[in-house]
């Protein structure tokens, strides 16, 4: 992949995750092309791998657009991920390194940390979370799992500047269910850590999305 290609993969991805492209959007490759600084040969094929990552939607005769994420998408993430995540803490519980479990303490505390206007602790905490679970996830030490968990990580990011969640973040809580993965993964339980981190999962779904267009 040329490193222009990568530019405008990172650079498109960027503005989606962060809602300057917001779902339904059109991403028009000559507009892009002119904005990022590259021809329309690495925009097309940063679109097409966005495709392939579920964030991008194509219609013939319509162009490309970004992709509409309903709520049963986002119930279907959750289960996915409570079985996927399942499994990878489990792997990762034998294979997780000190210096991991150090990084999963740090983002713990971070989290904690966390402060500002509703809408800027939100996305500190979406950051924040991700990271916390692609860390157990790459102490799995599985390519395979980590392709396949990667779309719905990224899912509700997209979502929250599609949605305003009742009843979602409860950072405390949340927080309090993170130290306890961490102990099951520092003492090596790989049933435990499977176990805390599915209920952890089921426990923060959202219950009821409400748009806000």
């Amino acid at each position: 992949m040329s490193n222009a290609t990568e530019r405008a993969y990172q650079w498109i991805r960027q503005k989606i995750m962060d809602g300057s492209f917001p779902a339904g959007s059109p991403l028009r490759e000559e507009a892009l092309a002119a904005e990022i600084g590259v021809s329309r040969t690495p925009v097309r094929d940063a679109l097409r791998r966005l495709l392939a990552d579920g964030l991008v939607e194509s219609a013939r005769n319509y162009g490309t657009f970004v992709t509409r994420i309903t709520e049963g998408d986002l119930h279907e993430v959750y289960h996915l991920r409570a079985m996927l995540e399942g499994y990878a803490a489990g792997r990762a519980a034998v294979r997780i390194t000190a210096d991991e479990i150090a990084q999963l303490r740090r983002v713990a505390d971070a989290m904690e940390a966390i402060s500002g206007r509703e809408e800027q602790r939100v996305m500190q905490f979406s950051n924040l979370n991700r990271d916390f679970h692609l860390t157990i996830v790459r102490a799995a030490q599985s390519q395979r799992l980590e392709g396949m968990l990667g779309w719905v990580l990224q899912v509700p990011l997209v979502l929250l500047k599609q949605y305003r969640m009742q009843e979602w973040i409860n950072i405390s809580r949340s927080n309090a269910q993170h130290r306890d993965i961490i102990e099951a993964l520092a003492a090596r339980n790989a049933e435990w850590a499977a176990h805390l981190i599915s209920a952890h999962l089921h426990s923060t779904r959202p219950s009821r999305l409400v748009s806000e267009d």
